[in-house]
């Protein structure tokens, strides 16, 4: 069902991008597809904490982002970025705890889904060869918590659905008669205990209006979901993306 809906915003993003330019030739557009190969640490709480590594037994896994980027030469209106992060571990552990009132002993199965979409609106910097984006990003958490013992058949499913407003902030240099580029990405917030960090660097080569990106980045969220839940995660690896520029 995943890959599916994963595959259905992928073709709505290449052909809603594709549309508006022929609509609106000064626009220009960017969509990209990543895969992004990611390592979790961290816990999840909802009375007794549940290590993501020793009691969950949580692995690497790689995840797909989605992303389109408009960019415009109307003054005062900022540009715009949709992205969709498919980020979710599971696994089987053994635990002896307590969560949201039930008490769970033995081997238990377990989802954490962390999936959310970046709603991005920021200025771009009009530089030769740079590119300097500054504004706002929100964060649309639509996960979930799931556990499931084994034995007794105890189970829970706790969403984890928040909008968290943060800063934004992405740079990129790109060298002239090389095609090579490389860049940053930063969107941060901690406010009222919820914090998030999401941090990334790449290096790019562009050929006409493809082009290919390789990096690392590093998601940290500390939030809280429906009814106690509290999910302190930490997830970074490496990443690889193709995209085409309109």
């Amino acid at each position: 069902m995943k890959k599916t809906m994963t595959a259905a915003i992928g073709a709505g993003l290449l052909a809603g991008a594709a549309n508006a330019h022929a609509v609106l030739p000064l626009v220009d557009i960017d969509v990209s597809a990543t895969l992004w190969n990611a390592s979790p640490s961290g816990h999840v709480q909802s009375g007794d904490r549940l290590d993501i590594d020793d009691d969950l037994d949580y692995s690497t896994e790689r995840h797909n982002v989605l992303a389109a980027r408009v960019a415009h030469p109307v003054p005062l209106i900022p540009n715009f970025r949709l992205r969709y992060n498919d980020f979710g571990y599971d696994g089987t552990g053994e635990v002896s705890a307590e969560f949201e009132g039930q008490s769970y002993q033995g081997e238990v199965d377990t989802d954490l889904d962390l999936t959310h979409l970046d709603y991005t609106i920021f200025y771009t910097a009009p530089l030769p060869f740079v590119t300097a984006d500054l504004g706002f990003n929100f964060k649309h958490f639509v996960g979930s918590f799931d556990i499931e013992e084994q034995n007794q058949g105890s189970s829970d499913s706790i969403d984890f659905d928040a909008i968290l407003p943060m800063l934004h902030a992405h740079g990129r240099v790109d060298l002239p008669l090389t095609g090579l580029g490389v860049g940053a990405e930063l969107n941060w917030i901690s406010f009222d205990g919820d914090s998030v960090r999401d941090l990334e660097a790449y290096v790019s080569y562009s050929y006409n209006i493809t082009y290919v990106r390789a990096g690392y980045r590093e998601f940290v969220v500390d939030a809280e979901g429906s009814g106690d839940l509290e999910v302190d995660a930490d997830m970074s690896g490496a990443f690889l993306g193709v995209g085409v520029r309109f």
